[in-house]
């Protein structure tokens, strides 16, 4: 009876410290997925895109009044600066202040066009925001959407984003087609001024012919590479 009486009791702790250790799993893991959602990011989402699908679909207006709107809406709630700097990857560094803020100028433009002439087609769809993801060691989220189209399959886009100094959403990066566009942005850019023997200027110069000319940034070579 002493034998049996002596291993109950270790038999019952092995148990509960089991129980405890998988609970605490189970708790840690449910904790992390909660952690990994952002609910406010998703309605920051949900609202730039009802305004902007109202702004395409508005009847009352040209159809250059309501893509330039468009436009000057997602550019509003983008960080164009940080993108900007990033697209140039390590040649920002080489770049004069004067080439810097140039540069700025004309991205703003290119960026403008790009929003204009493409994102424009998808007026008449709607947006539904599918889920979030905190990255970048919790320092950004992806938000996933799709864009339902009266027929067809839906879009997939999905939204970076980023809180600013003052607690703001501002997007960093948009993909669309399995693109990510600053990133791809960044390929091309620095692979122009690569190709012209490290010339900053090679870079200004096709921005202002694009901007002048109404172009913005081509994403068909990209897009056939993401298919």
């Amino acid at each position: 009876m002493s034998k049996v009486s002596a291993k109950t009791p270790e038999f019952t702790w092995v148990k509960l410290a089991l129980a405890l250790f998988v609970g605490a799993i189970f708790l840690a893991q449910a904790s992390l997925v909660r952690a990994e959602n952002a609910p406010d990011a998703e309605a920051f989402i949900n609202t730039v895109a009802e305004e902007a699908i109202g702004l395409l679909n508005d009847q009352s207006k040209t159809q250059k009044q309501r893509t330039d709107e468009f436009a000057d809406l997602v550019i509003a709630n983008a960080d164009m600066t940080a993108i900007g700097y990033f697209t140039l990857g390590q040649y920002r560094r080489s770049a004069t202040p004067d080439q810097l803020d140039t540069f700025m100028d004309l991205f703003q433009g290119y960026t403008k066009n790009f929003y204009s002439l493409r994102l424009s087609e998808y007026a008449n769809q709607t947006l539904e925001v599918t889920g979030s993801q905190l990255v970048n060691n919790g320092k950004e989220v992806i938000v996933t959407s799709q864009l339902i189209q009266p027929e067809g399959a839906p879009t997939d886009v999905n939204w970076r984003l980023r809180k600013n100094a003052e607690g703001e959403y501002k997007l960093r990066d948009l993909q669309v087609v399995g693109v990510w566009l600053a990133l791809e942005q960044r390929s091309q850019f620095t692979a122009t001024i690569a190709n012209n023997n490290g010339s900053f200027d090679s870079l200004l110069d096709v921005l202002r012919e694009r901007v002048a000319s109404g172009e913005g940034f081509d994403t068909s070579a990209a897009s056939d590479t993401a298919q």
